[in-house]
């Protein structure tokens, strides 16, 4: 691998290359950190399983129309190679790119000030992307239902979640499997309802872990992986930080009606839309879920993290009935 690296940075600079260090990030991508030409950069080699040329181009006209933004944070911007191209197909057929490295921490969502600069940062990026349009012929905008789950991984249609469901390759109660195969059966009975609302970019992954924030300003210094941008219901950005927000403390409200004060300030939803949010809410594990059914049939070992979705599906629940109407009325209250 570190051979490829080496090709890679041969093809966007000169002169000498100062340092290269390994990344705890890049799960499905490798990653370094390069310091070259008195700047830092991450290097990145993309998984061939997941990343094609159509894919990478979008990735690379949808950042360079945040840039254009003027944001008051940043987002990992492709670097031109050599050639004035954005990114590189390598000797062994994988693609390569150079991006801007963005100083920072990740936000502590037990303190008030990064929760508000959590909000104003999913605010501004749900307007700014609301607005985004494709400017070249050349590159495909990628669509995503992710309400649709049995259409989101090639492996988890739905007669291979019904077999999962019905023999479980590993041990599930089969209490929680009775509620899961509800979820199921519901996400197919709403579809209809769901697909009529409005649609736009989301990011699909705003948690703290794609963040980083400035550690004396506190506020937002980057938002990071656009790796799975796409158009999709507009609720579902908002929905799946929520989410987020209520897995470090659900006991009460206070965290979520800080955070939707920022975010009101650059965002409004309809009465239809906010009528669904907790239920995408709840949905979300389940869209996760059928992933995880597909990455198992392909041979993945999957079941520490089903449990642990599946468990994060069962508290957002229970949740959503001992709060639904006090958090409903502050949704009304907030994002109408």
């Amino acid at each position: 691998m570190e051979h490829l690296f080496l090709e890679l940075l041969q093809r966007y600079v000169h002169g000498p290359v100062h340092s290269i260090e390994t990344v705890p990030f890049g799960m499905t991508n490798d990653s370094r950190i390069v310091v070259m030409n008195q700047g830092k950069y991450v290097a990145r080699i993309y998984n061939r399983h997941t990343k094609n040329e159509e894919r990478l181009r979008f990735e690379v006209e949808l950042t360079a129309y945040l840039e254009r933004c003027s944001l008051s944070f940043d987002v990992p911007g492709f670097v031109s190679c050599k050639d004035v191209a954005k990114y590189v197909v390598l000797s062994d057929g994988s693609l390569g790119s150079l991006t801007r490295f963005i100083e920072g921490e990740i936000p502590d969502l037990s303190r008030t000030s990064d929760v508000l600069s959590y909000g104003r940062t999913v605010g501004v990026i749900s307007y700014a992307l609301q607005q985004f349009e494709l400017n070249s012929v050349d590159v495909v905008c990628p669509e995503i239902a992710f309400h649709e789950v049995y259409n989101l991984h090639s492996l988890a249609n739905q007669t291979n979640i019904y077999e999962f469901l019905t023999c479980p390759p590993f041990e599930i109660d089969a209490e929680q499997i009775a509620v899961l195969q509800g979820y199921y059966e519901s996400g197919l009975n709403h579809a209809a309802e769901l697909n009529v609302l409005p649609k736009q970019m989301v990011h699909h992954d705003i948690l703290v872990f794609n963040l980083l924030l400035d550690p004396q300003s506190r506020e937002m210094s980057g938002v990071l992986d656009f790796d799975f941008a796409a158009m999709d219901l507009r609720i579902w950005e908002l929905s799946i930080c929520l989410n987020h927000l209520l897995q470090q403390e659900d006991q009460t409200l206070t965290k979520v009606e800080l955070f939707l004060d920022e975010y009101r300030k650059y965002m409004r939803l309809t009465r239809a839309e906010i009528q669904w949010i907790p239920y995408i809410m709840e949905l979300y594990y389940v869209s996760l879920l059928s992933i995880y059914i597909g990455q198992h049939l392909a041979g993945r070992n999957i079941a520490s993290y089903f449990h642990l979705m599946l468990k994060q599906l069962l508290i957002r629940s229970e949740w959503m009935e001992r709060n639904q109407h006090e958090f409903a009325e502050l949704l009304y209250s907030k994002c109408l």
